[in-house]
Parts: structure tokens; sequence; C-alpha cells
């Protein structure tokens, strides 16, 4: 189970629109956020899974998913994510600032947009408690 609202944000909105996506979305009930290794301009979370979601892995081995813009007042630009998929499973999400310097804490107040052109754009937005 994946604890962070703001991955699980982040995932929804990546893996929304081609046939890739789609399928990998069935991956996600048997993914846990295992590790969170903060950088200084990003952050790479990697995912650990149970037994079961080889029954959900898809038929291509190494390839990513990238496309989405986060922007935040704890960002000087913004930033950009990217799932890396191994052997047809999720295994890592990969979150670079533009501007090289990224908090060593997570985001708490931010809007995620979808950057393509075939799909809608779509916006989930989270303001600090």
């Amino acid at each position: 189970m994946i604890k962070s609202k703001f991955i699980i944000d982040i995932l929804d909105l990546l893996l929304d629109g081609d046939d890739d996506g789609l399928k990998l979305r069935h991956q996600l009930d048997y993914l846990t956020d295992e590790n969170y290794n903060y950088t200084g301009t990003g952050l790479f979370v990697t995912f650990s899974h149970n037994d079961n979601i080889s029954k959900k892995r898809i038929q291509k081995d190494k390839f990513v998913l990238n496309g989405l813009l986060i922007k935040s007042s704890d960002l000087e630009i913004g930033a950009d994510a990217t799932i890396f998929i191994t052997n047809g499973i999720i295994d890592y999400l990969e979150i670079w600032s533009q501007s090289g310097n990224y908090p060593m804490s997570e985001l708490t107040d931010y809007v995620l947009t979808q950057d393509w052109d075939a799909f809608p754009k779509r916006q989930i937005i989270s303001k600090k408690q």
C-alpha cells in the first residue's frame, strides 16, 4: 500500500491516458512505497510489491512514463516526474527539480498537471493544511 498522498496523486495522473499507463494502473494495489531517497535536486521513490503483481505484469520490459508537471510554493520553478518500469512492473518513481533544488521533505502544497497533447491535462491540487 502506498502511504503518501503526494505519490498516489502523481501515479494517478501518470497512469492515465495511454494503453500502457492504464494497464499499469492495475498494479497499484500491489505496490508499497518502500524507500524515499531525497537527493537535494529531486526524489527517488522505490516500490516493493507482493507476488500477486505478476498477474498484472505488462508485456514490455524496460520503459518510462512521464509527462507530469509539478508546481509548488516549495519549488523555485517546478519539477517533473517519471515512472520507470522494469520487467513489466512499476519499479521506481523519479522526481527532479527544474531549478536543481528540491526540498528534503514531502510536498504538501502542489499542483500536478498532465503535460501531453492528446489528453485533457487533468490537474490535482493540494493546499497546505
